[in-house]
């Protein structure tokens, strides 16, 4: 490591990290706030998808249902009684 002899060099150097510090700070927040963005971006792509495929197995379960009751009526109607 380097060894200062100057007070003045120390304080000019420390000063220089200090504003690289705070850059990388500043930027570290930017990225922190778009992270933020396109979390809640990705969420509200995710509630959209997730009240699609409800709809869509409420509809399957509808489809299942309906061809439960039309096979059972068609089961047990002979064909006789509906001529």
């Amino acid at each position: 490591m380097e060894h200062f002899t100057d007070t003045s060099d120390m304080k000019s150097r420390i000063a220089v990290l200090e504003s690289e510090v705070k850059n990388v700070v500043d930027e570290l927040k930017e990225i922190r706030i778009e992270q933020r963005e396109q979390h809640d971006r990705m969420m509200k792509k995710l509630d959209g998808l997730d009240d699609r495929i409800s709809n869509l197995e409420k509809w399957r379960w509808m489809l299942i249902g309906a061809a439960v009751v039309a096979g059972y009526v068609l089961g047990h109607i002979s064909i006789e009684k509906l001529f």
